[in-house]
């Protein structure tokens, strides 16, 4: 058998609900033993039912089923005599029941009224040979067995029957002087009986505990040293156990338990990460304004700037470093805010030509900074976006400053704004043609305080916290906003929000 198939043929059990094998093992725990014993029973029957039919009496030996074949026959006669038929009607049955006994041996004799009324021979000592046999002429209604042969006499008033067989014999009753009656003897096979039986339903449970031992508390197994593994910290084992049954989905539950809390360790880890960089990140951010303004300040106490024209390019350096801290401190405000949801926008519906003439304020600043800027409309329809005016300003700003900040300094900086409409959305792409991220730092660019400059400088080459309000403010507004670049080829950011629609 292929694999396929086996998977076929190990599928049905494999997916039977948990309620259904129950049930099943009932069944067959109830099935099984009845289908044995029946069996047992029909080949028993089979081989001795011939034995209890009268006319495979045997006339030489004696055993319990002789002895119950001799009485049904007895009983049998005395049923016909006892019947309100006409007499040739009963001694033709009576006939009909002898006519197959074993003759050798055997005299059957019935009299009514104390005269004859049948007879098997024409011996007429049969009631002479009868009372012999059982040493009382006056015994009737009695079952005589003897080392002499077998005779019963039964006296039913109008009707007396006696029958006599002499050539039955005792040879296993009366070994060694220790007898043995009907009852004990038919209590041993009675006990023979009950032991095939109880031997069957032994069996049958063995077999059943062993199914319901694989196919129940095997998976059990399985699914608990898996559950034991996820509990210990190990998220790389998995649970080998597939089927559409309860179990299987228990499993399966316990593996995608095992995935999600693995994700979550990691995205956790990252997290804490990403937390120890930003304190360190703003450490320095902070401490390079601040070491600034102390060397300054301790410049003027000691002197050193001992002109006017010093004095006063020292307090300027001294205002620029403060107004930078300043900045900084007021990003991680309002990152702060946004990351706990403390920030409320307030929405209303803006045209597109609208954020056309915001960019054309913004290009006229652009070209003081000696930049190229260019807008490109490609909206088919008039389309309009449901947004908070001064925080996506701010985005806006945030991504373009960025472009001026990192421009490359052998060629002339160039901004291209662009507007698309897109089914349900409304893109914007803001490309430069400046420095560019390295794809290692590209996925990262919209984090908290990170920066694809490891140095940190000069925190007037930006903090890191920028990128990461656009993309708090632009996820309020339920958009999107991703980048795509080049090293040494400028940067694209991509901003896509929901068109504004009419309630």
């Amino acid at each position: 058998m292929d694999n396929q198939n086996k998977e076929k043929f190990q599928a049905i059990p494999k997916n039977l609900k948990i309620n259904t094998r129950i049930v099943l093992t009932s069944v067959l725990a109830i099935a099984i033993p009845t289908v044995l014993i029946i069996a047992f029973t029909a080949v028993f029957l089979s081989t001795t039912s011939s034995k209890f039919n009268s006319p495979s009496i045997s006339s030489t030996s004696y055993n319990i089923i002789s002895q119950l074949q001799w009485s049904q026959t007895a009983s049998d006669i005395t049923e016909v005599l006892a019947d309100d038929k006409m007499e040739t009607e009963k001694l033709e049955n009576i006939k009909e029941i002898v006519s197959d006994i074993d003759r050798e041996g055997t005299l059957i004799y019935i009299t009514k009224n104390k005269e004859e009324f049948f007879t098997s021979s024409a011996d007429s000592s049969i009631l002479k040979r009868a009372v012999e046999f059982s040493n009382d002429e006056n015994r009737i209604n009695s079952y005589f067995l003897g080392e002499d042969g077998l005779v019963i006499i039964i006296d039913e008033g109008e009707y007396q029957l006696i029958i006599i067989n002499e050539l039955l014999s005792l040879p296993n009753f009366l070994d060694n002087n220790k007898p043995r009656n009907i009852v004990g003897t038919l209590i041993n096979k009675t006990s023979i009986i009950i032991a095939v039986i109880i031997c069957t339903f032994i069996i049958a449970i063995v077999v059943i505990s062993l199914i319901t031992t694989k196919t129940i508390v095997g998976p059990i197994r399985k699914i608990t040293e898996g559950a034991n593994e996820i509990a210990n910290g190990n998220f790389e084992h998995e649970i080998g156990y597939k089927s559409t049954n309860e179990l299987g989905r228990l499993a399966e539950s316990f593996n995608d338990m095992r995935l999600r809390v693995k994700a979550s360790i990691e995205e956790q880890s990252r997290a804490d990460q990403q937390q120890k960089e930003m304190i360190a990140g703003i450490a320095h951010d902070l401490r390079t304004p601040l070491t600034s303004v102390k060397g300054y300040l301790e410049g003027l106490r000691d002197g050193i700037a001992d002109t006017p024209e010093k004095q006063q390019r020292y307090m300027d350096i001294i205002y620029s470093s403060t107004c930078d801290t300043e900045k900084m401190l007021d990003d991680l405000l309002a990152i702060s805010k946004l990351e706990l949801g403390a920030i409320t926008l307030n929405c209303e519906k803006v045209k597109i030509s609208d954020f056309i003439d915001f960019a054309e304020d913004i290009g006229e600043e652009l070209k003081k900074a000696d930049f190229d800027f260019e807008i490109i409309d490609k909206t088919k329809t008039p389309v309009a976006l449901n947004v908070d005016t001064d925080s996506f300003s701010r985005v806006i700003n945030n991504i373009i400053s960025n472009s001026v900040k990192y421009k490359r300094p052998d060629i002339k900086g160039k901004i291209v704004f662009t507007i698309f409409e897109y089914q349900n959305t409304v893109l914007f792409e803001i490309k430069d043609n400046g420095m560019g991220v390295d794809r290692e730092s590209l996925p990262r660019i919209f984090d908290t305080l990170y920066r694809a400059d490891k140095a940190r400088s000069n925190v007037r080459n930006g903090s890191g916290l920028g990128l990461s309000i656009c993309k708090q403010i632009v996820e309020l507004h339920k958009g999107l906003i991703w980048a795509q670049s080049e090293p040494e080829n400028g940067l694209s950011i991509f901003i896509s929000l929901p068109i504004y629609k009419e309630d």
